[in-house]
């Protein structure tokens, strides 16, 4: 069973003899071939650019390779055009790799061609499901028989030799060997490499001296060379010891060794982990596809493998479909590496829907495999167009697929916008360069599908929307993306229009953006979108206003006070932003509110102006909105006095009696913190029998309690269905227990909340206890229990009761 890798072992070590030993042989290519190739090195390859291709030169001259293209031709169909002015020398490797997710896993042909489309070299059929260091690459540099022997599934060793094929001649010159004591080494190790020589040589010119071995000892970024000399048994041994500080870097060596005319190498691998070799204890028989699903029409590439071949055998197999009919059957035989191969088509002529099996048997293994044959199912449109996902983050890929139904054209033109840009809040409609642009061609596959991909930079001015739009003469379709800084928490507004400010405090003199989103944008007959006019209102609801100029008057003097307002202009996205200084001498110290009408829409916000630090004791907190809806943000923010404390303690509490605690970090003097709403009005709770309560809701009066050690605030605000026509009403004393039905002696929580008023100074005492009592249910209702509690600081009381048994 393993004979044959014991004969390919005892070529490779006669691949290290002098040359004046051995000559090339004819099964070397006469032109540039593909000598290895990775399709899954480690880590992933949808995220880092780590896919590559070697080239390597076996003839005696520098072939130009501008124009050429490398290319994978199953699956993904990625080609590579090397730049021009790029060439490759007799007897040399180049290394190339391309974008992420060059090539597949499984079922993969790489072909390598000419500027003019000439086909000159391809793999085979190759799958490497290993995300490791192992690659598929030419037994020997530049082997070619076109067959599939000619590659072997070993540890990389990119941009250095494979081994030279050479034929032994009989002859009494020197030869050299050299070995390392293991293949894989992690750092901190002792790699030991010897060998032996022949026999001794002398050299007699220039004066008489004994020949030197020359070992050389290459990696990533390090190159090593020692002088040795074989000992009186023709042996010589010495030893490295592999170091990040001597200069070691994770990856493949390569050690070569001369002596007198005569030459040997060899190889080692560098990492972090030992690669272990997997070894199988029984004989066993795997069959699968290169897909789990196909459509008619498609071909179904099937693959087996054994661990232990039989000479002579062959594996039987049969393909049935989900009616029981076989459609299909063979025998294969293994490949030295005990690896089956066969495809078949699936008919497009009355076919038949489901899951078909295999089955195969190959002496007394057996193995069996499912997959299914689903129908081609087109959208009820002209052009389909997809994206992995509705919302990105900086510097993720955007995977755009797509299909044109029932027509057919070669490409689509492919324009990608970015439309908005929430950094800057500027358009690009006179193309100065703002947004993110890309205009590209897609080429759609037989079956009138396409893909592309792209990359959004990780820059700020990259936030906003985009659409991407394909279009040829037939018709065109678009679809919009959203990119922002927190993808996974993302929820789109869905009011008609919104409204948010950069910040909720604002020191005096500071720069306050306004910015806001309207749903559905209106175009007037002039083709112009209608702006945005913003007003400011005061906390006593009178305008912010300011010295204004009449019409034809040029003197301050004759000035006139009008309202403080300002104009944003959407874009055709409907996003709008503008900016506004809080100056000294228009805004004072005080809470002020934004309002926001576009048409008929009417919106607002809030915001809180204080001087640039507070010195006199006092904690300012203050939320954007009063009413929140399903899924908004909350958004608190205030300013503390100066103190060694660097945070403040939040506690939330929910209409259902829960509470969140949490924080915030101060930074000078000023702090904020968010909270998304709930999405849903309800939370389902699990009842039993026992327990007849209902489910509890997130509609209602929430309370923040916002501390330090010596300062608290307390404030409220409202969850609705109804954001826009909703109010904030806040209960004075609030009650509850902890469930609505008890059984007898159990225990009665009850718990509540209570503003706390300040002592009157016209003599009015306001208790500080709160006065609990629990009374029967039926007439005349006496008291069972009463009691009397402190609130804490926050207001909030409780008391527990026992139920008479």
């Amino acid at each position: 069973m393993k004979r044959p890798i014991a004969i390919l072992f005892s070529i490779i070590l006669l691949s290290g003899a002098s040359a004046a030993s051995f000559a090339q042989t004819s099964s070397v290519a006469n032109h540039v071939v593909i000598n290895e190739v990775d399709t899954n090195p480690p880590g992933d390859d949808a995220v880092n650019i780590s896919e590559w291709v070697e080239l390597y030169n076996p003839t005696s001259s520098t072939v130009d390779l501008s124009g050429w293209k490398i290319a994978s031709t199953t699956v993904l169909k990625k080609t590579m055009t090397i730049p021009s002015g790029t060439v490759i020398e007799p007897g040399k490797f180049k290394i190339f790799s391309y974008q992420q997710s060059w090539f597949t896993d499984i079922s993969e042909v790489v072909e390598l061609t000419d500027k003019s489309g000439q086909v000159i070299d391809k793999t085979p059929l190759i799958t490497d499901v290993k995300n490791d260091f192992t690659s598929w690459q030419r037994i020997y540099d530049g082997y070619d028989t076109d067959n599939i022997t000619d590659w072997k599934y070993v540890l990389s060793n990119a941009g250095s030799s494979n081994g030279k094929i050479t034929a032994q001649t009989t002859t009494d010159e020197v030869t050299i060997s050299v070995n390392s004591n293991k293949e894989n080494y992690i750092f901190g190790e002792t790699v030991t490499l010897s060998g032996s020589v022949s026999k001794k040589v002398t050299i007699q010119k220039p004066y008489f001296q004994p020949a030197k071995i020359i070992l050389t000892v290459t990696g990533p970024n390090y190159h090593n060379q020692l002088e040795l000399y074989p000992d009186l048994n023709l042996k010589y041994k010495t030893t490295l010891n592999l170091h990040k500080v001597l200069g070691f870097n994770e990856g493949v060596y390569d050690v070569s060794v001369t002596y007198a005319g005569a030459s040997d190498d060899t190889v080692f691998s560098l990492g972090n982990v030992v690669i272990q070799e997997t070894e199988t204890s029984a004989s066993e028989l795997s069959i699968n596809t290169n897909k789990d699903s196909y459509m008619p029409g498609e071909t179904v590439t099937i693959f087996g493998k054994t661990t232990d071949m039989i000479p002579f055998e062959g594996l039987k197999f049969i393909v049935v479909n989900p009616n029981g009919a076989q459609i299909f059957d063979g025998t294969l035989f293994p490949n030295p590496n005990g690896e089956f191969t066969t495809k078949f088509f699936l008919s497009t002529v009355n076919p038949v829907y489901g899951e078909y099996t295999i089955t195969g048997e190959y002496f007394d293994q057996a193995a069996k495999f499912s997959f299914s044959v689903a129908k081609d199912v087109k959208e009820d449109t002209l052009i389909s167009l997809w994206t992995d996902k509705d919302v990105y983050g900086l510097g993720e890929t955007v995977k755009i697929s797509g299909r044109l139904n029932n027509l057919w054209t070669p490409t689509f033109d492919l324009d990608i916008v970015q439309t908005t840009n929430k950094a800057l809040g500027v358009k690009d409609s006179s193309g100065g360069g703002f947004l993110f642009k890309i205009k590209d061609a897609v080429r759609l596959n037989g079956d009138g599908t396409f893909s592309y991909e792209f990359k959004i930079p990780a820059k700020q001015d990259r936030l906003g929307e985009y659409q991407i739009t394909v279009s040829k003469d037939i018709g065109s379709k678009s679809k919009s993306i959203v990119v922002v800084t927190n993808p996974e928490t993302y929820v789109p507004s869905t009011d008609p229009l919104s409204l948010k400010t950069n910040k909720q405090v604002y020191d005096l003199g500071d720069t306050m953006k306004i910015s806001g989103v309207i749903l559905n944008p209106k175009q007037s007959s002039t083709y112009q979108t209608p702006n945005v006019m913003l007003s400011f209102l005061k906390s006593d609801g009178k305008p912010v206003t300011i010295m204004g100029v009449p019409e034809g008057v040029k003197r301050s003097t004759d000035g006139i006070v009008v309202p403080y307002e300002l104009t944003a202009i959407p874009d055709k996205s409907g996003f709008f932003s503008v900016s506004a200084n809080v100056s000294p001498g228009i805004f004072f110290e005080g809470k002020y509110t934004i309002k926001a009408q576009y048409l008929d829409l009417k919106t607002s916000t809030t915001i809180d102006v204080v001087k640039p630090l507070i010195t006199d004791g006092e904690m300012i907190v203050s939320l954007n909105k009063d009413v929140y809806g399903l899924g908004d943000t909350v958004t608190l923010s205030g300013i503390v006095p100066p103190s060694a404390e660097q945070g403040i303690s939040i506690t939330l509490f929910k209409p259902d009696g829960s509470k969140r605690e949490s924080g915030a970090t101060i930074n000078n003097q000023q702090f904020a913190w968010e909270w998304k709403t709930p999405i849903s009005a309800t939370i389902d709770s699990v009842k039993s029998t026992e327990d007849r309560s209902l489910s509890s809701s997130n509609i209602g009066v929430y309370k923040i309690i916002v501390s330090t050690k010596s300062l608290n605030k307390s404030l409220f605000f409202k969850v609705s269905e109804d954001p826009v026509n909703d109010t904030l009403v806040i209960p004075p004393l609030s009650v509850t227990t902890a469930k609505p039905i008890y059984h007898p002696g159990e225990k009665l929580k009850v718990t509540g909340e209570v503003i706390k008023r300040e002592q009157g100074t016209e003599g009015l005492v306001v208790p500080e206890r709160v006065a609990i009592k629990v009374l029967s249910g039926k007439f005349p209702h006496p008291v069972i229990h009463e009691a009397s509690v402190y609130p804490n600081q926050g207001g909030a009381f409780e008391s527990l009761f026992e139920l008479p048994a």
